[in-house]
């Protein structure tokens, strides 16, 4: 059952990362919870489910989640990928004003 739960955890932290970058941001939500639910210490979940958070406003919940991250430990490979995403994006936004 707990191999099943990681790979149920797994699937729904994959469609919440594909329903954020479409911007259905209150179904990625839905969707890193079911895989915490599954799956209590899947540090991942809660930090990308931390982010979403953020993109309402809802910053105690993200400090929350971003904690528990980090209590868990966080995926050194996930918040370096995420951060690099972020650079490309930010410098590619700046590369082009003039």
């Amino acid at each position: 059952m707990i191999d099943r739960n990681q790979e149920l955890a797994e699937k729904y932290l994959n469609v919440g990362l594909e329903n954020s970058k479409k911007g259905k941001v209150d179904l990625a939500i839905e969707d890193y919870t079911k895989a915490i639910e599954l799956k209590p210490d899947y540090a991942d979940a809660y930090y990308y489910r931390s982010k979403a958070w953020l993109h309402f406003g809802e910053v105690e919940k993200a400090k929350s989640d971003m904690v528990k991250a980090s209590e868990i430990g966080i995926n050194v490979k996930t918040a370096i990928d995420d951060t690099m995403q972020q650079y490309d994006r930010a410098w590619k936004t700046l590369g082009n004003v003039q």
